[in-house]
């Protein structure tokens, strides 16, 4: 049995898996590490205006950045395993034409939007300045997303998880200069610019680093990929992507809410501790974020490895039912053993790490842990539907999932504060099920039609994007 388990060692996408599984943790550590250090030196009530900051510009961008990096992993590994240079050059052109759009717009609306909005539903206008300031980061972004579309889409695991975890760090250093100013949740809203900012010249060292590699998963020339901007055929590359922005940023918002609805509903009710009881659940919203991180490397290494299968003609989706299963079922156990195994962990971490004040946490992570086991399941949702064609399915659930959360939260937040708004968000998870619900209708009706001798209709092969979700 050991040695079977050690040979899986040398399977490529056991071994990608590992290697993001590293980047991940580390990660996760650095996710842990800069919540330890901001939570302590600015406290509830300060924590609680900077998440408010942090959550707005995360929900925009979710909405506006078009899905640019899951799209743009599945379009180029599939282009790079059909061997089509011209189409790689093309995707990583589109890129950053919607990029460039998509941070203009992000910026923009962070400048004119972010103050009004912070004070019209917080009363606290300083709090739209931390996000105008944090809008600018998205520039870098959209470099990152190049290289993560060049590495993670050819499955260069090495380098992008090198890249990963020096970004990373390189976040908790500027963080930790930013606190050390005395400058509070202002300085550290300008660590997070630099750190967007100096991302994205790493991201273009790491690619440039990439034209040296293998030349069969070398990069085409940036300067080719900039000459090809103008003319780039943004058609099909944006209805796959802002279709899974959507997916995305449903999905995403609805872990969000806290944060925005607390300090909101305090300010509604006259209740002067809002924005530090918002602070205390963005706790738990961390310690969340790193339990993903310890799990999280699989869904990495799906959209590329699928991708790069399909696109080289080796074996239809239609048959990657049982390699699905296996994915799901593996992922679905280490998630909940490690929702269990950190339990006590994270209990030492609230009470001993983050300290006086932010004890209330851990009963909210509780019942955000629950929404994470489920989330376990759902490993393979997004390379399945961006390769089935069935991105549409896919948002409709999502949408229904996204408006049943919020009210939900809503009514849980109104009629229990924070504890029921930590409730609803873990339970409202179940409903993401759904999408294994249809996963597996896909795979048996597939069989059913197999059994009968006849072929799949053409309407359930693979396309990259059928002319219906365009």
């Amino acid at each position: 049995m050991i040695q079977r388990l050690l040979a899986l060692r040398h399977k490529p996408f056991v071994k990608d898996t590992l290697i993001l599984q590293g980047a991940s943790v580390v990660q996760s550590g650095t996710y842990l590490a800069t919540s330890l250090l901001i939570a302590r030196l600015l406290g509830p009530y300060e924590l609680g205006r900077w998440t408010t900051a942090r959550e707005i510009y995360t929900i925009v961008f979710l909405l506006l950045n078009m899905g640019l990096g899951t799209a743009a992993v599945s379009q180029y590994s599939a282009a790079v395993g059909a061997g089509d240079s011209q189409a790689a050059r093309n995707v990583l052109a589109a890129l950053l034409k919607l990029g460039v759009m998509m941070a203009g717009a992000i910026v923009i609306l962070g400048h004119y939007a972010a103050p009004w909005a912070a004070e019209e539903y917080y009363g606290d206008r300083t709090v739209g300045a931390y996000t105008a300031i944090l809008c600018w980061a998205s520039i870098g972004e959209v470099l990152r997303a190049l290289t993560m579309a060049v590495l993670n889409g050819t499955r260069q695991m090495k380098p992008y998880a090198l890249f990963d975890m020096t970004a990373n760090l390189l976040r908790v250093g500027l963080v930790v200069a930013a606190l050390l100013t005395g400058q509070g949740a202002m300085a550290v809203a300008w660590a997070f610019l630099a750190h967007g900012l100096l991302t994205g010249i790493l991201a273009l060292v790491a690619y440039k680093k990439a034209r040296g590699g293998d030349p069969k998963l070398a990069p085409p020339p940036l300067r080719e990929v900039l000459v090809a901007v103008p003319t780039a055929p943004l058609r099909a590359f944006f209805g796959i992507s802002y279709i899974m922005a959507l997916n995305k940023a449903m999905n995403a918002i609805v872990t969000k809410l806290g944060v925005l609805f607390i300090p909101a509903l305090g300010m509604v009710f006259a209740e002067a501790a809002a924005f530090a009881d918002g602070g205390v659940f963005s706790i738990a919203s961390v310690l969340t974020l790193v339990l993903t991180g310890l799990v999280g490397a699989i869904a990495q290494a799906v959209l590329p490895a699928l991708g790069l299968k399909l696109g080289g003609a080796d074996v239809p989706l239609e048959k990657m039912g049982p390699m699905i299963k296996r994915l799901v079922l593996t992922s679905a156990g280490l998630t909940a053993v490690a929702t269990v195994v950190t339990v006590p962990l994270f209990w030492v971490v609230v009470n001993y790490g983050y300290g006086a004040g932010y004890e209330e946490a851990f009963p909210y992570y509780l019942w955000l842990a629950v929404g994470q086991i489920f989330i376990g399941f759902c490993v393979a949702n997004d390379a399945f539907f961006i390769y089935a064609g069935r991105l549409k399915s896919y948002f409709c659930w999502n949408l229904l999932y996204l408006a049943i959360g919020i009210a939900a939260i809503y009514s849980a937040g109104v009629r229990w504060g924070p504890m029921g708004v930590a409730a609803a968000t873990g339970l409202c998870r179940v409903l993401i099920l759904g999408h294994l619900v249809y996963i597996w209708i896909y795979f048996r009706r597939v069989k059913r039609t197999a059994k009968a001798g006849l072929d799949a209709p053409e309407a359930e092969r693979h396309p990259p994007l059928p002319e219906r979700d365009r």
